[in-house]
């Protein structure tokens, strides 16, 4: 299946992912006009991220595709004493930054110091991130490895098509999530090699002059269960966000497609926040433990981003109507506002 034929998209949620991620084609996505192509499709923007935890760490990964240039970012906390590591790079224009092939890829950053890749091959059903990175603004230097494993259940890859406020624009995102083997090593600090989780998520989109989003995702384990869940609130949510969005929740390996959620942070975004939906399946708060916060000005570019690591508490429902009760559940939210 491709995602636009004859310059429309296929939308809605699927349990398989098109072989080419693109979302060029939209018949006149800006007003109605139809501009030409070249210009339509510079204003899709791309990001890749790549989410795990295992024993002492859990952070995550960030590429971010703004076509003129490519951005990395590295963020990890130690779960014993709430540290963070941060590690980020520009990465100068090519010919492209994040792949759109999902059989097989690698996204890198090719800076020495800043040596990172997150790489994909469904044939051998392999997904894999390393680093090694240098000593930067104080925290050490700090290498890592995550590789999928072959015996997974907790195995998943879907897609899901949404439109855009305006109907004649769409975004699509790519969710695998998998367990993993680990390796994480700090410089001065005892390495973690241990098993745990991992969330890959790909996301494509048009974007309008302001673009806001917030993106939470959790993993680890209740009760013997294996649980991931991903969630985010856009400003290019479709209108329609309850039926057309890109939240999931994964229990050992058994996909639920979750509502629209409402995260708000009343106090600060360094106080509890208040995550729901009108549907009763999610009723969340999280309590920020650290936070990082980074803006980027450049000639046509304005963006601000904050990591959040913290604590979910709550209650979530799983498709069967089952209960899912999470206590000091490790997560984290990141938020990015950008201006073109």
């Amino acid at each position: 299946m491709h995602i636009i034929e004859n310059g429309k998209a296929h939308f809605g949620t699927f349990s398989k992912v098109s072989p080419r991620f693109d979302i060029k084609g939209m018949r006149a996505p800006y007003a109605g006009i139809p501009l030409p192509s070249i210009i339509s499709n510079i204003r899709i923007k791309s990001r890749l991220n790549y989410y795990f935890s295992i024993d002492k760490y859990v952070g995550l990964v960030e590429f971010f595709d703004f076509k003129f240039l490519g951005l990395v970012e590295l963020c990890f906390w130690n779960k014993e004493n709430g540290k963070k590591n941060v590690y980020h790079a520009i990465m100068p224009a090519r010919r492209r930054f994040i792949p759109k092939n999902t059989e097989r890829g690698i996204c890198t950053s090719y800076k020495k110091s800043r040596y990172i890749k997150i790489s994909w091959e469904k044939e051998h059903n392999a997904k894999a991130m390393r680093f090694h990175v240098k000593n930067n603004s104080g925290w050490n230097d700090s290498e890592g490895w995550f590789h999928s494993i072959h015996d997974d259940n907790m195995k998943t890859d879907l897609s899901f098509v949404n439109p855009a406020p305006s109907a004649s624009r769409c975004s699509a995102l790519w969710f695998s999530s998998m367990k993993v083997n680990g390796h994480l090593a700090v410089k001065g600090e005892e390495p973690d090699n241990s098993s745990g989780l991992a969330a890959m998520v790909m996301n494509r989109f048009y974007t309008k002059t302001l673009s806001r989003s917030s993106r939470l995702c959790a993993l680890g384990n209740v009760d013997g269960k294996n649980i991931i869940f991903y969630m985010e609130v856009t400003s290019y949510d479709a209108a329609d966000s309850d039926k057309y969005n890109g939240n999931v929740l994964v229990v050992d390996g058994q996909p639920t497609a979750l509502p629209s959620v409402v995260a708000t942070h009343p106090f600060g975004l360094n106080k509890k926040w208040i995550i729901q939906d009108t549907e009763s399946m999610i009723d969340l708060t999280f309590t920020p433990s650290s936070v990082y916060r980074r803006a980027l000005n450049l000639i046509a570019l304005r963006s601000s981003y904050s990591h959040i690591y913290g604590s979910f508490e709550g209650v979530l429902l799983d498709k069967d109507g089952n209960k899912i009760i999470l206590k000091d559940f490790p997560g984290m939210i990141t938020r990015s506002y950008m201006r073109m």
